[in-house]
């Protein structure tokens, strides 16, 4: 272990924390996990003994331990703002996953609440460090695919076919727009990495065979503020659907699987020539870019604004879900 790494409380034990918890234990030395919260009391004994971390008995007990420097929030959606903000009052750094919050107006508080209290706020975009993101980004900076047109993606499973009554992942209020909140805020963020803020969007949202009342596919259109127009499907009752596509024209570019796979279209030619991926461990990155951050060295990769800006696009896809018309983004930013 480093000298100094940034010792963390896992929040809120579940399938995501372990995940979290798995990229660092054992592999980096630049940060620690010594302490951890859940109201499951078995659960969090597991967690305490897997990782070698001390068991808080609230929330509270967390914020009140001089050693915890910051917490690693994997709660349920509806308390990301509130857990966010105690956090910050206490003068802990916050990582916390995906959807940052599910309301813009919640988002704006968070951060602000984080930036006055001068402590690190770091959301849980970690598909835009997937190596086929960074080569295509550097392809569009680069101008090889000349003028960016359309973009499609998709990222969808099968989850919700094995929800049950009573998981909080099962509530509509959790999960508005269905595979929004755990997978499609995801491509939001690449796409907006790559392309852009969003401007506008278009959405549909229903229930086709989920056992639980929740939206279970979810389409979407968008604008971009530079021009180009978008697709995102998103879905909780499919095999498992993960690709990310940009077409120019000068080329087009196709990705897939995790960030393995990526492949050139170019102009003139209908073969797509395959380009070498490195594998890379995305989510211990975003671990150690958070502990890089709270140690004053560099600024953590996804700002606050990036945040802020996916959160409003979401909110936006629900209001055009339940409208049936399309929406602004700026609408929820003023």
């Amino acid at each position: 272990m480093a000298a100094n790494p940034v010792r963390v409380a896992s929040v809120g034990i579940g399938w995501w924390s372990g995940v979290l918890a798995d990229s660092v234990h054992g592999k980096s030395d630049q940060i620690q996990i010594v302490s951890c919260f859940t109201r499951d009391e078995g659960k969090r004994g597991q967690f305490a003994a897997k990782y070698g971390c001390r068991q808080a008995k609230s929330y509270e007990d967390v914020l009140k331990d001089p050693a915890v420097e910051g917490v690693l929030l994997t709660t349920p959606h509806t308390l990301h703002a509130d857990h966010t903000i105690a956090a910050a009052q206490a003068g802990k750094h916050v990582f916390v996953e995906k959807p940052f919050t599910l309301l813009t107006a919640d988002a704006v508080k968070a951060a602000d609440a984080c930036r006055k209290a001068g402590v690190v706020l770091a959301v849980g975009h970690s598909r835009r460090r997937q190596p086929t993101n960074r080569k295509l980004k550097a392809m569009l900076d680069a101008k090889e695919l000349g003028i960016p047109i359309q973009a499609e993606c998709n990222l969808s499973a099968g989850a919700a076919l094995g929800y049950k009554p009573g998981f909080w992942r099962s509530e509509r209020r959790e999960s508005p727009a269905g595979a929004m909140a755990g997978m499609g805020v995801h491509h939001v963020d690449t796409l907006q990495y790559l392309l852009g803020p969003i401007a506008r969007v278009m959405a549909m949202s229903k229930r086709l065979a989920a056992p639980v009342d929740l939206d279970d596919a979810t389409a979407i259109l968008f604008e971009f503020e530079r021009g180009p127009l978008g697709f995102l499907g998103t879905c909780l009752v499919l095999p498992k659907v993960l690709y990310l596509n940009v077409y120019g024209t000068e080329g087009n570019v196709y990705t897939e699987g995790e960030g393995a796979r990526l492949f050139v279209q170019k102009k003139g030619t209908e073969d797509r020539a395959s380009v070498p991926m490195p594998p890379v461990d995305i989510i211990r990155e975003e671990m150690e870019d958070f502990a890089r951050a709270v140690r004053g060295q560099g600024a953590y990769e996804v700002t606050p604004q990036d945040a802020v800006r996916v959160v409003a696009v979401y909110e936006a896809v629900v209001r055009s879900a339940e409208t049936g018309r399309a929406v602004a983004v700026s609408e929820l930013l003023t």
